[in-house]
């Protein structure tokens, strides 16, 4: 019993650690972003080389044991600092994404998210007016639901998207993705079993480094 309980408490300790591991990472990447804000203004480049908003969809979504259905709706800002400077198609980003979500269990509003994601984007120009686009993220969040799934309040929200651009007017772009997420908290609180949602998210940004 005494072995089982050191081997609990050494994996809690070890999931702790990687959501320390996941600030750590979200800490190196607001330097580089104060590094790159400080070149801009140096440079009188714009401090975002896009600004924009997107909207996410649910398409699956887990059944929680109450039996409801967890579908958040992604409200989400979208601000990108592009950190290949050079004229080549393939680029690299660093997004930052403001998200408050309302949540709708069953199809009725019930709860809701709020949080930041902050994720490395790499770019691939297939056309002279058409991207293609994969990300991968994360960022804290705060979840109001009480579930016997998933402990409520700090959570972190890792994400993987895959996406196109088509440059619109006015430098504005239409940008389509499926995004999957999933939401857990490293075990810092339990219940933690998560939860996963997959997203299909359309949204619209204007290029300003132009």
């Amino acid at each position: 019993m005494n072995i089982l309980k050191t081997i609990y408490n050494t994996l809690r300790l070890t999931s702790k650690n990687y959501a320390f591991l996941k600030v750590q990472l979200c800490i190196i990447i607001i330097i580089i972003f104060c590094s790159t804000q400080a070149k801009s203004q140096e440079s009188k480049k714009p401090f975002f080389a896009e600004k924009g908003f997107g909207i996410g969809v649910s398409t699956y979504s887990i059944i929680l044991p109450e039996g409801s259905h967890y579908r958040p709706l992604l409200l989400m800002g979208n601000f990108g600092i592009q950190l290949t400077q050079k004229e080549k198609k393939g680029k690299w980003w660093i997004m930052l994404e403001p998200q408050i979500n309302p949540v709708f269990l069953d199809n009725q509003l019930k709860e809701a998210e709020f949080g930041i994601n902050v994720a490395f984007r790499y770019k691939f120009q297939l056309a002279e007016s058409f991207s293609f686009y994969a990300q991968l993220g994360s960022g804290p969040h705060f979840i109001t639901i009480p579930t016997e799934r998933q402990a409520h309040g700090f959570i972190f929200s890792d994400n993987l998207a895959i996406g196109f651009s088509k440059v619109l007017s006015n430098n504005w772009r239409l940008n389509t993705e499926l995004r999957i997420r999933h939401i857990s908290n490293a075990n810092v609180m339990k219940p933690n079993r998560g939860m996963n949602n997959l997203f299909v998210v359309i949204g619209f940004t204007k290029q300003l480094n132009l």
